[in-house]
């Protein structure tokens, strides 16, 4: 019989121990978990590990144990499954070399003080997630959000609110030391709580008072272009920007950046598509970038952002983009191509049109150079115009979209 690893979660609440888990607690050759895990168990005999950042450490260091058939236990908080160590042991032993002893989580202990359900609450994780994840609040009731060391509840809520400022008039709850003699629970709106300082461990509840009312998930794109507030022809049209979106492919995105946005027509229907994409729109020109706030307020979206300047000043200030799309430059464009690049993320896309000579020479340049095999293609469209009592196809000027795609590493 091949010796396995127990991985015993411990309620958040309390709760005691079932008696089998106890006995393989201190019966245990190997007993592994966090300081405050094995600070519970003073009697049992075995070798104690305490859980640091050396993830690839620790586990040479069970599958060493385990080769010699030592019996192992890893303690966890609550689910070990559920953003916890489970699944990295999992992945690195294999289904059968591991057993599973769930307890009660923190985000249901957090549900049940606060008397929500758990079936429609999101749960998110800060530990080692950089995505822009909380953007899917905008189509949820509420969530729980498990904070970190780096990523506590006021670095949450500035993240949050510096993306959706409306959501500081939501109602927010932390809850601190859930299950302790210790245990507080402070609400108030998330501008109220981003004020505050709060013990560990903590995990942050926000509630969206109105989550049918954000816009999102629409199968529409390709809108006309007198939808949006334009001025000067700047604004791609709807059979290119259409094209556009399918190149930008945005399932699994978390990041896009549009830069030289013009009106902002691809960041919106991206944003419009794709709820929980977060859209940085960047204009160097003020008033086009006031358009772009008018066309955001016009289509109610509620995850992107406008940022006036250069994008060269701006993009260190941005979240690492796994989306790209250039839809204008002018006489910089060649100057901060190299730059937008080199912080898209691996396995990315950047999606440039081009309309001008200049243009097409800085972009088919630059694509030989850093994506050989980048994709090509030119649209025309013509559209039914009036000639005398007759109609004519007359044709705009055509574009050119390159596509890169990032080579992972």
């Amino acid at each position: 019989m091949k010796t396995i690893i127990h991985v015993i979660g411990l309620s958040v609440d309390g709760e005691p121990l079932s008696g089998e888990n106890r006995k393989r607690i201190l019966g245990a050759d190997l007993l592994v978990g966090g300081k405050r895990h094995l600070a519970r168990f003073p009697d049992a005999g075995g070798e104690k590990l305490s859980i640091l950042s050396d993830v690839k450490g620790l586990l040479d260091t069970l599958a060493a144990a385990l080769a010699k058939n030592r019996k192992i236990v890893v303690l966890a908080t609550g689910d070990p499954l559920w953003f916890g160590i489970g699944a990295t042991l999992v992945r690195r032993f294999g289904q059968d070399r591991i057993a599973i002893h769930p307890a009660v989580s923190a985000p249901q202990v957090a549900c049940a003080r606060l008397g929500f359900p758990m079936e429609d609450t999101l749960v998110l994780s800060r530990h080692r997630n950089t995505k822009t994840d909380l953007l899917h609040i905008n189509t949820s009731p509420r969530a729980v959000i498990l904070t970190s060391g780096e990523k506590g509840p006021r670095e949450i809520i500035d993240e949050f609110i510096s993306t959706l400022p409306n959501a500081a008039r939501w109602p927010g709850w932390v809850c601190q030391k859930l299950g302790s003699a210790d245990e507080h629970i402070e609400s108030g709106s998330l501008e109220t709580l981003r004020k505050k300082i709060y013990q560990t461990p903590n995990l942050l509840v926000i509630q969206n008072p109105e989550p049918g009312n954000f816009s999102g998930g629409s199968a529409g794109f390709g809108r006309p272009d007198n939808r949006f507030v334009h001025s000067g022809g700047l604004i791609t049209h709807p059979e290119v920007r259409s094209v556009v979106l399918s190149r930008l492919n945005l399932d699994n995105a978390a990041v896009l950046w549009d830069v030289g946005a013009g009106s902002g027509a691809v960041g919106i229907e991206a944003a419009l598509l794709a709820p929980s994409l977060a859209v940085h729109a960047v204009e160097k020109d003020p008033g086009r970038a006031r358009q772009i706030l008018e066309n955001k307020e016009r289509f109610q979206v509620s995850n992107l952002s406008v940022h006036t300047g250069n994008i060269k000043d701006i993009a260190v200030s941005l979240p690492a983009p796994d989306r790209i799309f250039v839809g204008g430059g002018g006489k910089d464009l060649d100057r901060f191509l190299e730059d937008i690049y080199d912080r898209l993320s691996p396995g990315g896309r950047l999606v440039a049109t081009s309309i001008t000579l200049e243009s097409f020479g800085a972009l088919s340049a630059f694509a030989r150079a850093k994506a050989p095999s980048a994709d090509i293609i030119q649209i025309q469209v013509s559209r039914m115009t009036p000639l005398a009592d007759y109609h004519k196809m007359t044709p705009d000027n055509p574009i050119t979209l390159f596509t890169l795609v990032r080579e992972l590493p």
